[in-house]
């Protein structure tokens, strides 16, 4: 795949997990807390990105009220290394919430993407308990890595 067109919609039970194109930009500026121009532009990068391979960014919407509630994805991928850092960015879920969300990533990061090591950025909105739960472990200085055993 010459892209990373063909990796959207990603439907979790309670989330659909979309190009943040798909929705509507003020929906996408409330949750980022930007004015209009600075979100599209800031989505437009984010597309541009994914397209080129060097990241991965999805809209999180609750499915059962098409309520956006936040982002996330992969800030970086590196294929031919196998690594790449995970992030979810956005209003802070309930824990069962946040773990079918992570569970969704590693397993996508894993099955999809054949990453092998996977750190997590931007993680004080995620439960640590969550966080383990979907088999990351601190190192030294308290980064959260994930590694295919």
């Amino acid at each position: 795949m010459s892209s990373f067109e063909g990796y959207h919609p990603l439907l979790t039970p309670l989330f659909r997990f979309d190009w943040l194109t798909q929705f509507r930009l003020k929906q996408v500026a409330a949750i980022t807390n930007q004015d209009l121009a600075e979100t599209a532009e800031w989505i437009n990068t984010n597309m541009h990105q994914t397209m080129s391979r060097n990241a991965l960014t999805w809209g999180i919407e609750r499915r059962a009220t098409h309520k956006l509630v936040g982002w996330g994805g992969f800030h970086t991928v590196d294929l031919p290394a196998h690594k790449g850092q995970a992030y979810l960015s956005g209003a802070t879920l309930p824990a069962s919430e946040q773990q079918e969300i992570v569970d969704r990533l590693v397993n996508f990061a894993q099955e999809e993407l054949q990453l092998t090591v996977l750190t997590l950025k931007d993680s004080q909105n995620l439960d640590d308990a969550v966080v383990a739960a979907a088999g990351f472990e601190q190192d030294a200085q308290q980064n959260w890595r994930w590694s295919k055993h």
